[in-house]
Formats: C-alpha cells, structure tokens, sequence
C-alpha cells in the first residue's frame, strides 16, 4: 500500500465521523428547545459507570390514550408528535411515519423497544436515554432522578432528532466542579 491509499483510507472514517458530529451539530444548534420530564428507573438496574440512565414520561406510550396510525412491532421506527403542556412536551400523537405537524408541535423519532398488546403499551427509546456524568457524581443525580426531581432540555430538529443538552434538578442545570 503506497502512502496515497494509506492517506485515502484513514480519510474514511474521519469524514464519516465529521459527518455524525455535523448531523448532533445541526440538531444543536437549530433545533427547538424542548423540556422533558425524566421518570424513574427500576431500582434493580444498577448505575452504569460514568452514566446515568434516563428514562421519560413519553418513553411509554398508552395507546389507549394517545392517537395513533396502526399497531407497533418491537424494532419499528416510531415517530411522535409532542406539544407543551403546562411546563413539560407529552406525546398527542404518534406514527409510523413522519407526522404533519401542527403550530407548536415538534417531532421526536425513536425505536419501539415493546410492545404490549395488553393494555396497548408501546416502550419507546429516543436516543437520550444517557447521560454522561463525571465519576463519582452518578449516584446523587440518581437519587434525584428517582425522586423525581429531574428534568432534561432536549434539542429536537425538523427531522425529528433530538439531542440532550442539559440536565435539571428542581429546574436547576446540573454543574459539575
């Protein structure tokens, strides 16, 4: 392999990294703000090093209760239609495709990760469910998330992706030392 294929070939994998970041970027910075209420984890799954497992209130989704295309399959791609209610987004709708959105509406994309068809229960995972924390620090923000104390502002971008910015206790964002 002569230099030019070398320089070629590790060129790659820094465009494709360049690009993911790009994407987390756009969503970033353009996307709208949006605050979501965390809900408890079960007690039994232990903290998982330098992160801190979150969970949402939209993270299950009653059927029964919320407007919706046709059934769900585990690994289906959902897409969800949120508004704000009083302080927090909760999910008026969701879909199998990207949904037509109303004024003060945004859409979150995520992965049906079960689906109960007693009770019409759809577990939903939207790729903020970690949050990275410095060693040492998870085990309070825990405690606070279990007591549910914690909140999260999340970027969500016109297509449909969302990012976590930042974590809230009792409103307040988390500051590391």
């Amino acid at each position: 392999m002569d230099r030019k294929q070398f320089l070629l070939l590790m060129l790659i994998p820094m465009v494709v990294i360049l690009a993911f970041l790009g994407v987390k970027l756009f969503t970033v910075s353009m996307g709208e703000e949006i605050l979501l209420k965390t809900a408890p984890v079960d007690p039994r799954d232990l903290f998982r090093g330098d992160y801190v497992w979150l969970s949402y209130e939209i993270s299950m989704i009653d059927l029964d209760n919320v407007p919706y295309d046709r059934d769900f399959a585990t690994g289906d791609t959902i897409y969800a239609a949120l508004s704000k209610k009083e302080k927090f987004w909760t999910v008026d709708s969701v879909s199998h495709s990207r949904p037509r959105l109303a004024e003060n509406q945004v859409c979150m994309r995520g992965i049906v990760t079960a689906s109960h068809q007693i009770g019409s229960r759809v577990g939903v995972e939207w790729g903020i469910e970690s949050y990275f924390v410095p060693e040492g620090e998870g085990r309070e923000i825990e405690r606070e998330r279990n007591a549910g104390n914690t909140s999260v502002i999340v970027s969500v971008d016109s297509t449909c992706s969302s990012v976590l910015k930042e974590l809230l206790i009792d409103d307040e964002p988390v500051v590391f030392e």
